[in-house]
């Protein structure tokens, strides 16, 4: 008699769910994503006892009575019919598990109309045992899930706390929430509102709603493609991050998922850009053709495959990259308007130091003087009236405004109504900077130009004024001083980057205190580097690089002290020696700068963390140059 014996379909279906339904969670996910199969645009979960009682109720097409045997069966499915169906799933489910693995570990009841029938149905599901009746029941469907692992004792007793299990519904719940923004949803724990969304359509204000009010104006939009894949989301801007990675979701055509190369591509895109410990806010929906992707990995759908891994990982580190830098340039390139009373300030003062702000024309003031009228408050300019505005409020849209932009374009935009003018006119200065006064003005045109010779006047001191208040090598590069190789500012492509000289290295790590300026750590002399490994030979770590490949690389190296650019080499290589331009950093933090952004996003912490010795791989630093070893000097 042998002893392999073919085990009974209900203990088949009991081992199955054990790989779909792991938790409530698990029911929860699985009939919500058949609640957004059937087209509901409403789906209401309520949830009792930790997760052991559960209803979804949606109003999507329902379900065909015709269908009610299959309902439960293992492998029963309207989402797929053929092998070729597999590689291209627009459907959440597919596999035909669900159902079967709720029913095989849960008391069920079901009730549903279809779009198309008259009447609607309830049926019960209870140890193998199916009963049907006819019931009154609007379009659409309710599932309650009852007694959850009732037959499991061992898989109860391993539940968690009701907080904990809340905690995971609430979480697929606001995934859900996320990808389907034009669903409105709600979930009750014990009666009480947990989340609940409006359906708007608008992402934007489903994730404020779900993820925080503090997110409200603070999303970037990232959007990028490629020959396969569309990219679409939003990331929160730098001041505003978590201090865990929940916030990070990512959606696969619709499909919420857990994917390590996407996660690694978003940790790499802000690393060194938020502070220790904090993550950013993140949501990515990528869309693939069908056949790039492979969502049949796992039971729980929850992993996928890609065809061209490095690719995707490629996109979107790029992508968050470019999106980040393109919304500071934005805030930082277009300056506030000035105001009256700063610009007051600057009237008459001499420039004497670096620190000083060189004087503002008096004339600008000269021709103003506001006129009340019944109407409206106008700009009126009285030429023999030398009248000085000293209300500190800022100038209104008649009045006159002042930004400061980047364009090699010069702006000259003038329109004439009678004797009024309305006006947009840039003076251009170094480096495409333009001082751009906007506004309107009344009078003759004697009034007028000498008005615009005086803002030209006035244009000229303001690009003074903003030019001396930069950082010494943010001053060079607007106003091309101080660079002895004046032929590489005309043609920086003309210049190669070089190796720097070991004398101005050891000048910055000593000025930098040895300590590198992302992420503190202490960092050693290369050399010593390189004789302390042969003391610690067996101490080597492995990790990922950004390429997806896994690298093995020695303890001591990642404190091994290498540089980075304030301004990148790549763009402005006439100032790879400036040691103004060059600070310490760790060889793993050598590449956390983003080389297109702009210069006032991120400045350089300069701090020294050598107030006690270094103790690594069974080597202790007392400097960044000596060593000795904890145990068995050799040294």
């Amino acid at each position: 008699m042998g002893y392999i014996k073919q085990l009974s379909d209900n203990l088949i279906k009991q081992i199955a769910a054990g790989e779909v339904i792991e938790r409530p969670a698990s029911v929860v996910k699985e009939l919500v994503e058949n609640s957004i199969d059937a087209g509901a645009t409403k789906i209401e979960i309520e949830i009792e006892r930790s997760g052991r009682y559960i209803k979804v109720s949606d109003n999507g097409m329902g379900i065909d009575p015709d269908d009610i045997n299959l309902l439960f069966a293992r492998h029963a499915t309207s989402k797929i019919k053929r092998f070729e169906d597999l590689w291209n799933i627009n459907s959440l489910g597919f596999r035909g598990e669900a159902l079967a693995s709720i029913s095989a570990v849960s008391k069920i009841k079901c009730k549903s109309k279809h779009i198309n029938q008259e009447y609607g149905f309830e049926i019960t599901y209870e140890d193998t045992k199916l009963t049907k009746k006819t019931s009154s029941v609007s379009i659409g469907t309710v599932f309650e899930v009852n007694d959850l692992f009732y037959n499991l004792p061992a898989r109860q007793k391993f539940l968690k706390s009701e907080s904990t299990e809340s905690g995971h519904i609430l979480d697929i719940i606001l995934s859900e929430a996320i990808s389907r923004p034009k669903i409105a949803f709600k979930l009750q724990n014990n009666k009480n509102i947990q989340l609940q969304t409006t359906g708007s359509g608008n992402l934007k204000e489903v994730i404020a709603e779900v993820l925080g009010n503090d997110l409200r104006d603070k999303l970037i939009s990232v959007s990028a493609k490629n020959d396969f894949l569309t990219l679409e989301g939003f990331i929160s801007a730098l001041e505003i991050y978590r201090s865990d990675r929940k916030s990070n979701l990512i959606f696969i055509n619709g499909r919420p998922v857990k994917c390590p190369i996407i996660l690694k591509a978003i940790n790499s895109a802000f690393e060194g850009l938020l502070p220790a410990s904090k993550y950013p806010v993140v949501v990515l929906n990528l869309k693939f053709q069908s056949k790039f992707v492979d969502v049949n990995v796992h039971p729980a759908k929850k992993e996928v495959r890609y065809t061209h891994p490095n690719d995707v990982y490629s996109l979107i580190l790029k992508s968050i990259q470019e999106s980040v830098s393109n919304h500071y340039k934005e805030i930082y390139k277009e300056k506030s308007d000035y105001n009256l009373e700063k610009l007051e300030k600057l009237v008459q003062s001499p420039k004497t130091s670096s620190n000083v702000n060189p004087g503002i024309s008096q004339a600008a003031f000269d021709f103003y003087n506001p006129v009340s009228t019944s109407d409206s408050q106008e700009v009126i300019i009285h030429k023999d009236q030398k009248t000085k505005l000293v209300e500190s409020i800022a100038f209104s849209v008649n009045n006159l405004k002042c930004k400061l932009i980047y364009s090699d374009i010069p702006i000259a935009n003038m329109t004439k109504i009678g004797n009024k003018t309305i006006f947009e006119v840039g003076s251009l200065f170094d480096d495409n900077l333009q001082v751009v006064f906007s506004g309107e003005i009344i009078g003759n045109e004697d009034f007028q130009r000498d008005f615009f010779n005086s803002i030209s006047d006035l244009a000229r001191n303001i690009y003074d004024s903003y030019v001396s208040s930069m950082p010494l090598i943010q001053n060079k590069i607007i106003t091309n001083t101080n660079i002895e190789d004046e032929n590489c500012i005309a043609n920086p492509s003309n210049l190669k980057r070089k190796k720097l000289p070991k004398q101005l290295l050891y000048e910055v790590w000593e000025r930098d205190n040895w300590t590198c300026v992302y992420c503190g750590k202490q960092l050693l002399d290369p050399l010593s580097v390189k004789t302390a490994i042969q003391f610690a030979s067996s101490a080597f770590t492995k990790y990922i690089n950004e390429e997806g490949k896994e690298v093995t690389n020695h303890l001591l190296q990642e404190h091994s002290a290498s540089y980075d650019h304030y301004l990148p080499v790549s763009k402005l290589p006439q100032f790879n020696f400036e040691s103004e331009n060059l600070f310490a950093c760790c060889f793993g933090c050598n590449r956390k700068k983003l080389n297109s952004m702009e210069l006032n996003t991120w400045l350089p912490e300069r701090r020294n963390n050598w107030n006690k010795p270094l103790e690594i791989a069974g080597l202790s630093f007392s400097s960044p140059l000596k060593f000795e070893q904890l145990i068995n000097l050799k040294q």
